[in-house]
């Protein structure tokens, strides 16, 4: 799943504490967090085997560090 810039804002935008700190789960290890800590642009494409992963590209894309 993808989510916009918009999307994402507007979904932490509607969280009732405002002061919470952001963390993206890991995935395949539910009690590991990365703490996000800045939003750095990039360049991407996606790779054609496993659009789930990127690799640096042409493609407008915000990596949240």
């Amino acid at each position: 799943m993808t989510m916009k810039v918009r999307e994402l804002v507007r979904e932490l935008q509607a969280l009732p504490d405002q002061d919470a700190i952001v963390v993206i789960g890991e995935g395949s290890n539910p009690l590991v967090w990365l703490l996000v800590t800045g939003i750095i642009e990039r360049g991407i494409a996606f790779l054609e085997e496993n659009p789930d992963f990127a690799r640096p590209g042409p493609r407008r894309a915000y990596e949240i560090v």
